[in-house]
């Protein structure tokens, strides 16, 4: 059983801090998050699995009179514990949150920081808060169904003690799962009362804004959504990405080839620091180009398969070849291995449509 974003690994994004150390957040209910200093007053907190990603990012920058923060979690209960390790960190208000994009786990915490900062500016593109508003109301039907599917499985699963491919499961992996399902239960019951809070600014290509000696630079690209939101600080070459850029397996939804075009651009950046969506914050360009290189290859496959006459996704899938990258995502973990496969099916998919203009071709 795997729920729709499957814990799968934590990663470096938390190995950095101990458990029990300053950048732990206090112990009530819910999720924990930890804090990464990244430069002098910017911060990376990251989530613990919390029943619908394995992990997320929020970054709290403090300026000289005030505090912004770009991406609001996918609980608002965790978002109360950014509130509160925000007032740890400075007594300045926050007066900008930032929306990278539509998905739920970017902004769920939004109506946490309107109620505890009356007046807070909420800031997305135009196309994020489009499709905002567009999806907002469909999350507690998709997410109580997406729990009603999970349970199924689990349930699968434990009778017949195999897993999907047919594997046998063991009883840490039962365990594990069971554990898993836990936690998307918690979740799916808190997201149902969530109140969808949306943007109050909006911009549509790019923004600036400048809270004293800090320049802040947006920017509206296409990445795991159309119309996200990356920002760059230039003065300390720190850029912030969102979904753009996610790890350990990348997330994509838009056409591969625009989304790989975005990623070579944020490349291009001087960057010392680059922060994604999910995963540990980099001190090199190197995952960005890997993200890039993935889509690429898989883009450039497609086409030279469709140009050849293939005409179902199922006989092109048989042509394309990126097991080459697989360990440089995956780094030898089973689970790793299991969830890049199926990703890459669903990228040759996305693919596939991008090359026909958006049409599934069938033999028949």
């Amino acid at each position: 059983m795997r729920l729709r974003k499957t814990v799968l690994l934590l990663g470096l994004a938390l190995a950095v801090l101990p458990a029990g150390s300053p950048g732990a957040a206090g112990e009530e209910s819910g999720v924990s998050i930890r804090m990464v200093p990244i430069a002098d007053g910017v911060y990376q907190f990251i989530t613990a699995p919390d029943g619908y990603v394995p992990n997320g990012n929020s970054v709290v920058i403090v300026n000289d009179s005030d505090v912004l923060v770009f991406d609001t979690f996918t609980r608002p209960s965790t978002a109360r514990r950014l509130v509160a390790e925000i007032r740890k960190i400075t007594n300045k208000p926050v007066r900008v949150v930032v929306n990278s994009h539509w998905h739920p786990d970017h902004w769920s915490g939004n109506e946490v920081f309107a109620k505890e900062f009356p007046g807070v500016e909420i800031l997305a593109s135009e196309e994020t808060a489009r499709l905002m508003r567009n999806t907002g109301n469909a999350w507690p039907a998709l997410l109580t169904e997406n729990l009603r599917k999970s349970e199924a499985a689990f349930e699968k699963e434990r009778s017949t003690r195999q897993a999907a491919d047919g594997a046998a499961v063991t009883d840490e992996q039962l365990k594990k799962d069971e554990d898993e399902l836990r936690l998307q239960r918690e979740f799916t019951a808190e997201a149902l009362t969530v109140r969808r809070t949306f943007p109050t600014t909006t911009y549509a290509d790019t923004l600036t804004l400048r809270r004293g000696a800090r320049e802040l630079r947006f920017m509206s690209v296409v990445g795991d959504a159309r119309g996200s939101t990356v920002l760059y600080l230039p003065n300390e070459k720190i850029l912030v990405t969102g979904d753009v850029v996610s790890y350990p397996v990348p997330y994509f939804t838009p056409p591969l080839s625009e989304h790989a075009k975005t990623l070579r651009r944020l490349a291009a950046l001087d960057t010392a620091v680059i922060i994604p969506g999910h995963g540990p914050a980099w001190h090199d360009r190197d995952y960005v180009n890997l993200e890039a290189e993935l889509f690429e290859s898989v883009v450039r496959q497609v086409t030279v398969a469709v140009q050849k006459g293939l005409v179902t996704e199922e006989e092109i899938k048989k042509t394309v070849d990126v097991e080459p990258l697989r360990e440089k995502f995956t780094h030898g973990d089973r689970e790793l291995d299991a969830k890049y496969r199926r990703y890459v099916g669903r990228m040759i998919e996305n693919a596939c449509r991008e090359a026909r203009d958006g049409k599934i071709w069938t033999a028949s």
